[in-house]
């Protein structure tokens, strides 16, 4: 008897996966732990604080429980890998075939000094809400940090913000000099001129330092804010597996087949990938994974070796939607800029809502 697959997550990683399992064997037992039946569409949570409605809700449950997976309510606390079981804080157990670990990633707030205290987080969900309340009751400067693993969505916040918000002063700050390191000179060089034109600086030298009440601290600088927000340093929601298989960042370190160690897969925001390996943001990363994992998970019940999903040297790739403009970047070249690349993001964006829409009942 088998007792099937367990994903632990209620994201984009968790809903895909599981879709993709029981795609490829629809009489696999596949259960997703969750304490979440929907998931926000968090990409576009970067046009809220710009006066945008809510991001769509995608129905996840029901959206499971349509392919025939199960959901149990709960949050994992604990797994025996040994065994092949993890707990959940109701004291109930699960036992497991294959374990598919897609938790994502949450805000590290103890990564810049000060920062916990003093700054917002909006790459998480409450403080995305706070961020975007105080942004409409009248806040008239804000700081956005942006950098580190994903440097995407703090230049997109700012750069909404600074489109949609004209009595609201910008400083879009670049909290490890990743702007150099990953964008190059010239995508630098336009970033900076639309933020001009749109009455906000982008600062790019010293790296942030500290968080003070207000103040925001580079090598050899200090901006002054009404309100900051940092974007994102990231851990992994991990603290219920074993240590040994976690990076120091608590990311789950997996190799090119997606595999973390014997009957434990990864996916999604939540891994930390091989050196000389690379995963494009989330959403794209997952979609482009997905079935390549469920193929090594069900192959591993069988007691096939899994195969390799990632390949070696990908290019480093950003697209940001700037509201209402975005650039192409390829290995710090910039390849394209303008509207062109907004709408190839914008259109794959609402083919995956409208393939994730609630189904009849």
């Amino acid at each position: 008897m088998t007792h099937g697959v367990v994903v632990v997550g209620g994201g984009f990683g968790a809903l895909e996966i599981a879709l993709a399992l029981k795609k490829q064997d629809a009489s696999l037992p596949v259960t997703v732990i969750t304490s979440e039946t929907e998931t926000v569409y968090r990409p576009w949570l970067i046009r809220v604080p710009a006066g945008d409605p809510q991001p769509p809700v995608i129905p996840f449950a029901r959206l499971l429980a349509a392919a025939g997976a199960d959901v149990v309510a709960g949050r994992v606390t604990a797994a025996d890998l040994d065994q092949r079981h993890v707990l959940l804080d109701s004291g109930a157990q699960i036992e497991y075939d294959q374990l598919v670990v897609a938790t994502g990633a949450v805000a590290d707030r103890g990564r810049v000094p000060g920062a916990r205290e003093h700054a917002v987080f909006p790459c998480d969900l409450d403080d995305a809400a706070k961020f975007a309340t105080r942004v409409s009751a009248g806040t008239t400067h804000v700081a956005v940090v942006f950098g580190w693993e994903r440097p995407g969505p703090g230049l997109e916040y700012a750069a909404w913000i600074a489109a949609r918000r004209p009595g609201v002063r910008v400083t879009a700050i670049d909290g490890d000099e990743t702007l150099g390191r990953r964008f190059g000179d010239k995508a630098t060089t336009w970033l900076r001129a639309l933020f001009e034109e749109r009455g906000a600086q982008l600062v790019t030298e010293g790296g942030v330092e500290r968080i003070g009440e207000g103040t925001v601290e580079l090598r050899g600088g200090v901006f002054e804010a009404d309100l900051i927000a940092i974007v994102a340093p990231l851990r992994g929601d991990t603290a219920w597996l074993p240590e040994a298989l976690l990076d120091q960042r608590g990311m789950l370190r997996v190799d090119s087949a997606m595999a973390a160690g014997t009957g434990v897969f990864g996916i999604g925001d939540v891994v930390a990938v091989p050196e000389g390996y690379r995963l494009p943001p989330a959403l794209r990363s997952i979609q482009a994974t997905a079935a390549g994992i469920a193929r090594n998970v069900t192959g591993a019940i069988s007691g096939v070796a899994p195969q390799a999903v990632l390949k070696p040297g990908q290019p480093d790739m950003m697209g940001p939607d700037l509201a209402g403009t975005s650039m192409l970047v390829r290995d710090r070249r910039l390849l394209l800029r303008g509207r062109l690349p907004l709408l190839i993001r914008s259109a794959g964006e609402r083919r995956y809502l409208r393939s994730r829409s609630a189904p009849r009942a």
